[in-house]
């Protein structure tokens, strides 16, 4: 695993499995020394050891206008220099996008097939940085394979906090020797001292008190000072399986200790780096190659140009409602958080689609490979130009990721859809990218409430729609008075739930 010893940085066990996982390359959590009253309901062991995201998904956007673009019916088979059969296939692209749409670097071949007649057929040959790209030395990196992290934590008992905030928290003026609760805080809370403006708190925590940690290592508080108190993670050493491989866990008396281990040949995206694959492994490192498995290669293109037409565009216009709350839900469609929130905004969606404004936005870069690339495209595309298939095609979706199933589930045009994602749907992107920029989206999910990041967690319904509630600045709808469920949702696909007090995200 990466190390972060150079930056000074301390990670969690939480977020060593994820990014073994490869669902999370969050920077590493501040070790927390006191709480943090502000943000109210976290275990303050909660905190120091835990990075916590927060979010939703959903859905809408626009109109669409009218338009006119000039495609290509194509047949092309790509050969390396040794005549080997790289890609094949008989496809419909936009003019200009062949190229990018075969997954090539440059538009050369766009400009050799540009003075094609119907019918005609010819040879291309492409040189390796026309073709997919030269080798680049650069993209080959070295990661730590092990990490550590300390069993025990140390946090101030006590804490100073203003009478404003502690009315804020415990919803009452405080009360000298009144013992206080926070809604999932694993501690009871103690005032020992009051005066016109301060309030002095003391954690009532004893030796041999458990707590959890998000659902990893459970805990137990160890030794209790007037001062301090001291945690510590308790566990047995096990292998997890991730997506880059087993991480093995070992205990000693004053650590855990990870170590990742991949197979050779194996595809993985390891922290902030580009996916590649593991080409060497030793005692403390991973070699990771993350060129594309065909750069450097000359290739030739053979290409028949089958038809040429003009296709009309026409999207469907969704009706923005004046004056109602916008929330904007940023994801990536294979992160399971994401995935997660999607499943917890659904049921919210359907009840105020004509009474609020939800769209559906995606985090401006990908960490699950190529099939979250199209995936998302495909979502945009559904979101630009066949809306109304689009809460039909996430209900299915969620349940196991099967696009292909939920595309005829939901009734989508699949030729429509084949013809967006090859031609128009890096253009809707650019507005999902302006708005990342705008807002500072840094992961999935990332909820943006009236052009403001909201934290909502949990991600069940409930909390969801009390949020869209709250936002309304004058007379509420009747739907505000409805209850919905308050069952946090589980990450990724399937209809589970999750009883995990943080909430994770993917970025």
């Amino acid at each position: 695993m990466e190390s972060d010893e150079a930056k000074g940085k301390t990670k969690t066990a939480e977020q060593i499995i994820k990014e073994a996982d490869s669902d999370s390359s969050d920077p590493a959590p501040r070790r927390v020394t006191r709480p943090n009253w502000r943000r109210i309901g976290i275990a303050i062991f909660i905190v120091a050891l835990i990075a916590l995201a927060v979010i939703l998904i959903l859905i809408f956007t626009k109109h669409v206008p009218v338009a006119k673009q000039e495609m290509l019916n194509i047949t092309y088979k790509i050969e390396s220099e040794n005549g080997s059969l790289i890609d094949s296939g008989t496809r419909t692209f936009a003019v200009g996008k062949v190229a990018s749409g075969i997954g090539l670097k440059t538009n050369k071949l766009d400009k050799e097939i540009e003075d094609m007649t119907v019918g005609e057929e010819k040879t291309i040959g492409l040189e390796a940085e026309d073709a997919y790209g030269k080798y680049d030395e650069g993209l080959v990196y070295y990661y730590n394979r092990t990490e550590r992290i300390n069993r025990t934590n140390e946090i101030n008992r006590t804490d100073t906090i203003t009478t404003d905030e502690f009315t804020e928290v415990f919803g009452e003026q405080p009360m000298k020797g009144k013992v206080y609760e926070i809604p999932g805080a694993p501690f009871k809370y103690k005032v020992t001292e009051v005066t016109e403006t301060k309030v002095k708190i003391s954690i009532e925590a004893r030796v041999g008190n458990e707590l959890s940690s998000g659902g990893f290592f459970p805990a137990k508080v160890i030794e209790v000072t007037d001062d301090k108190i001291v945690i510590k993670l308790i566990g047995n050493n096990s292998i997890v399986p991730t997506q880059n491989g087993n991480l093995e866990i070992n205990f000693t008396d004053t650590e855990i200790i990870f170590m990742l281990s991949p197979e050779i040949g194996q595809e993985v995206q390891l922290g902030n780096n580009p996916r590649g694959k593991v080409t060497a492994l030793n005692a403390t490192h991973i070699t990771v190659d993350a060129n594309p498995a065909l750069a450097g290669q000359k290739v030739k293109v053979k290409i028949t140009l089958n038809n040429k037409f003009t296709e009309k565009v026409t999207g469907e216009a969704i009706k923005h409602i004046p004056g109602a709350p916008t929330l904007q839900v940023f994801i990536m469609s294979y992160c399971p958080y994401g995935v997660q929130a999607v499943k917890g905004v659904l049921p919210v969606w359907g009840k105020f689609q004509d009474k609020a404004n939800i769209e559906l936005r995606f985090v401006s870069y990908t960490m699950h490979g190529a099939k979250e690339e199209e995936e998302n495209n495909r979502m945009i595309c559904i979101r630009e130009e066949q809306s109304s298939k689009l809460l039909p095609y996430l209900k299915c979706f969620v349940e196991a990721g099967d696009s292909s199933g939920c595309i005829k589930k939901a009734g989508v045009d699949e030729s429509k859809l084949t013809s967006c994602m090859a031609s128009r749907a890096s253009q809707y992107m650019e507005e999902d990218k302006t708005l990342n920029k705008k807002y500072g989206v840094q992961g999935s999910p990332t909820f943006i409430l009236d052009g403001k990041e909201a934290s909502i967690y949990p991600r069940d319904p409930q909390s969801i729609a009390t949020a869209i509630c709250n936002a309304f600045t004058g007379s509420k709808p009747s739907v505000c008075s409805e209850s919905f469920s308050t069952e946090n949702p589980s990450p990724g696909f399937g209809w589970g739930s999750s009883s995990s007090s943080s909430g994770g995200s993917c970025g």
